[in-house]
């Protein structure tokens, strides 16, 4: 009797949802995404090797990621979420199928003349866990830089260049390309949470 309680107990310790358990990092290997537990200890959350860049949130509560489908070349940032072992896609972008692309408001305008997302790059997440910041395929000479709210589950369009950095504030380092005199130049700059220039960040102009 003692030894079927016991199984019971262990089986039941082993279903627990791993939100219980100690969770120190995240990191990717062969297209797959793993939680890490202390120093040895790791378990998968996809299986499917499509899947870098993974990112975990302050509050330890969720993964985001991105995924890449080989078939059509559409790119994915997906949410995991720890608690319920679930996933959920919060972007989807693809330079070349404008129509299987999330929706976005500044479609074809003044400052992002494209009719749809190109491909994802470079996400981070910001230190308050409201955004997710991303790059996508664009201009010849830039990237696009853009930011998902969770709060509004909005995308929306910060600036053309790259990221750098994203500092404890919300403020972002960012790499601007622009022509002047002796031709193209590209420089890192401060940005605030707004997309509005501040200053030069370290570094000269390179051209």
């Amino acid at each position: 009797m003692k030894s079927k309680i016991s199984i019971v107990i262990t089986v039941l310790l082993l279903s627990l949802p791993v939100i219980s358990q100690h969770i120190s990092g995240v990191f990717q290997s062969h297209g797959n995404v793993y939680l890490q537990f202390g120093k040895s200890s790791f378990t998968p959350i996809t299986k499917g090797k499509m899947d870098t860049l993974p990112k975990l949130s302050n509050n330890k509560k969720y993964v985001i990621f991105l995924r890449v489908l080989p078939k059509n070349h559409t790119s994915q940032i997906i949410r995991y979420d720890i608690a319920t072992s679930t996933e959920s896609v919060l972007v989807q972008a693809n330079t070349d199928h404008p129509e299987v692309c999330t929706p976005i408001s500044y479609a074809n305008s003044e400052v992002y003349p494209f009719p749809g997302l190109g491909s994802v790059s470079n996400i981070e997440l910001s230190p308050d866990n409201k955004r997710i910041y991303f790059e996508t395929d664009a201009w010849a000479v830039s990237a696009a830089i853009h930011f998902y709210d969770i709060t509004t589950s909005k995308i929306y369009f910060f600036h053309s260049g790259s990221i750098n950095r994203i500092f404890s504030n919300g403020m972002l380092d960012v790499q601007i390309t622009g022509n002047e005199g002796k031709g193209r130049y590209w420089q890192n700059f401060l940005f605030d949470t707004n997309g509005k220039k501040i200053r030069p960040a370290l570094g000269e102009k390179t051209y």
